[in-house]
């Protein structure tokens, strides 16, 4: 958009498209008002009229879909998204080694884990479910080392890979939180609730070079854990991060 408001490309389906769906979706069953849920519902059935050939994108949008169709079972625009958002994903066909649905981890992993857990709640898809499971299982186990969170960095990572990877991005400890947070709710697995701890314990400086993930004076989160540190920018996305992880490392009962 430029200075005067006008808009200056075309709308597309990328990551910004998902979470907007996310958000909306959520929205629509929480916000504080009925005008405010009223309207956020609309936008979520205006925009769940298309579909992104991003598997993280769609991914995003199904973890709207799932908030929704928990809430009103009835909500078509909701199912039929979530249903697409699980075959976007793929089935379970990885290997015992990597069972990961893409060569390559990104970013935001969990949230494709957790898509597929919505989804297992949400439509309901027992296949779906214990799909989203394994995939939590498999990546909370490549990415812990020595009892603390050593997460995928923004290079990505391929099978065989190991090691501290940075930077490490907020996002990719608060989306683990989320898809930890969801498994011990439909579960009461401990495991996932260690998970959260984890996630949480990352920002605190349990991490790969013990550098805190927060100024405690402002309340930021800062954009990326480095090898010798950490970048000290107090971004949106890190900042929403690291509330995220609070928010549901307190409502479980894990926030120290």
């Amino acid at each position: 958009m430029s200075a005067d408001g006008d808009w200056e490309d075309e709308p597309a389906l990328g990551d910004w498209w998902g979470r907007a769906l996310w958000g909306l979706g959520v929205a629509a069953v929480q916000a504080h008002t009925q005008a405010m849920r009223a309207t956020a519902l609309l936008g979520f059935r205006t925009a769940a009229r298309r579909r992104s050939p991003h598997r993280r994108a769609m991914a995003f949008a199904a973890l709207g879909a799932g908030e929704l169709l928990l809430r009103r079972p009835d909500e078509l625009a909701a199912r039929e998204l979530l249903t697409d958002a699980v075959a976007a994903i793929g089935a379970d066909e990885g290997t015992s080694d990597w069972p990961w649905p893409e060569p390559r981890m990104t970013y935001a992993n969990a949230s494709i884990a957790d898509a597929l857990l919505v989804a297992g709640e949400a439509l309901p898809d027992p296949a779906a479910h214990s799909h989203g499971l394994r995939l939590l299982t498999f990546l909370l186990s490549v990415e812990t080392t020595d009892g603390h969170l050593s997460l995928t960095g923004v290079a990505g990572r391929s099978p065989g890979e190991s090691g501290p990877q940075f930077d490490q991005q907020p996002v990719e400890a608060a989306t683990l939180a989320e898809a930890c947070a969801r498994a011990y709710d439909v579960t009461d697995d401990p495991r996932w609730l260690r998970g959260v701890c984890m996630a949480w314990a990352w920002f605190g400086g349990d991490n790969d070079n013990g550098t805190m993930m927060f100024d405690p004076a402002t309340g930021g989160g800062f954009d990326g854990l480095q090898r010798h540190g950490c970048n000290l920018n107090q971004g949106a996305e890190s900042t929403l991060a690291l509330l995220s992880t609070a928010q549901h490392a307190k409502r479980l009962g894990v926030l120290t």
